[in-house]
């Protein structure tokens, strides 16, 4: 309490002069005229849209919504420069040609319509964010400079007993017009002036609550950006692994395959001659590079599906600890064995974060557990090491694993102070 106390009271004393409180007061300065014409605008919606039986009306309605819609762009900017809050646009419908088009273009648009409802509760809130932000600022300025505006535009009255008073300032009968009085009410705008910035972000608190549920995307657009983006994410990955086949196919084993044939028909051209002895040295070599060539084609399956896992996760996993760089321990309780596919994106994930231990971490251990959690799985990756790992970090290859995983709806944890240690948390669905 003893600490707490002194930080709390520099805080306060602080506050005014932060920029966060001037932006506030900004924002509850602009609500009121904000709030004044989109309550009109609100009200035009409402009215029209009692007379859009007529056709003529509903061209009208739909450019009025999306006026609407532009207002919710509008309050969004405003939140995100002056409250620094970051919503995201909603996503647009598809406009299609014409006036039908143009109609169902704003008029089945949810976002648009949720607009229109935070417009309609925007204006009696912008009227309280107005007085408790804007008016306690006036009135504490006032406030405190009363001593001075008292002694340059006073005013002159007479009470009820005949008494002459040069005031200010006078409550219920109860004249400001001395100097011990006129300095208490100084006092009293400095404490206005230091409660204005808390009192004035108790309507602004339930602002920031309406502001991302009704004019940022819903949870469903959300979604379907969020599919569309992994759906696109993992057509591209699709594609560059095809190529990369292609490519080791063509400059590897195709090459090789050549090769051999060329080989094999030398042999049997030496047969044909009677040169044995050439022919059967050919053949050896030729048996060699079989060998290779099949070697060859299986380090490049094994990136598509590791032999490990013919055996199962678990022993596939045990198998990849003990070729870690970093001693690893590794724990499956698993109820029964997921589908191929998720058990071969959990091991490259495995993978993937074994290699990252041994590379940045300057870890000793590393433990590696897989549990069942709902219907889905959990890779937990811990380590001893020096912590500071950060998803968006350059060169630790947690950016790419999470956007690998959320192609299959999977999601990824980092949880790694400076200095350590550092747990990554990868949760998959059970099926795909």
């Amino acid at each position: 309490m003893r600490e707490t106390l002194p930080m709390t009271v520099r805080r306060v004393l602080r506050e005014p002069f932060t920029s966060r409180a001037w932006r506030e007061l900004l924002y509850s300065m602009l609500s009121l005229p904000l709030a004044v014409l989109g309550l009109a605008a609100v009200l035009l919606t409402i009215v029209l849209g009692l007379l859009s039986a007529g056709f003529l009306i509903m061209p009208l309605l739909a450019l009025l919504v999306g006026l609407d819609r532009a207002f919710g762009q509008l309050h969004r900017s405003l939140a995100r420069t002056l409250l620094r809050l970051e919503i995201d646009t909603p996503p647009r419908p598809v406009r299609s040609p014409g006036l039908f088009g143009f109609m169902g273009y704003y008029l089945a648009d949810p976002a648009a319509w949720r607009t229109v409802g935070y417009l309609a509760l925007r204006a009696p809130l912008g009227v309280v964010e107005f007085a408790f932000g804007f008016a306690w600022w006036v009135y504490g300025l006032l406030f405190l400079l009363y001593p001075l505006l008292w002694q340059l535009e006073p005013s002159r009255e007479v009470d009820s007993r005949g008494v002459e008073h040069v005031y200010g300032l006078q409550l219920n009968g109860f004249y400001f017009d001395t100097w011990p009085r006129a300095m208490a009410v100084s006092v009293a705008g400095v404490l206005l002036l230091l409660a204005a910035p808390w009192v004035s972000r108790a309507p602004l608190a339930l602002d920031r609550l309406l502001l991302p549920r009704l004019l940022g995307p819903s949870r469903t657009s959300l979604r379907l950006a969020q599919l569309a983006e992994t759906r696109e994410h993992a057509i591209n990955e699709a594609a560059a692994t095809l190529r990369r086949i292609e490519r080791d196919l063509h400059d590897g084993p195709q090459a090789r395959l050549v090769a051999l044939g060329m080989r094999l028909g030398r042999a049997e051209s030496r047969l044909s001659k009677g040169d044995a002895g050439k022919a059967q040295e050919l053949l050896r070599e030729s048996r060699q590079e079989t060998k290779e060539i099949i070697q060859e084609l299986r380090e490049l399956v094994r990136g598509i599906h590791p032999p490990a896992l013919d055996s199962g996760l678990a022993p596939a996993l045990t198998t990849l600890a003990a070729r870690s760089a970093v001693p690893a321990g590794v724990r499956v309780e698993l109820a029964h064995r997921p589908p191929a596919s998720v058990e071969t994106i959990l091991y490259f994930a495995a993978a993937e974060l074994l290699a990252n231990a041994g590379k940045h971490s300057g870890a000793s251990q590393v433990a590696v557990t897989v549990i069942g959690f709902g219907d889905g799985l959990r890779l937990v990756v811990s380590d001893d090491g020096r912590g500071g790992a950060r998803l968006d970090g350059a060169g630790s290859g947690l950016r790419g694993l999470a956007e690998r995983v959320r192609t299959v709806d999977g999601v990824v944890a980092v949880d790694s102070p400076p200095g350590g240690p550092t747990t990554v948390t990868v949760d998959l669905p059970g099926r795909l």
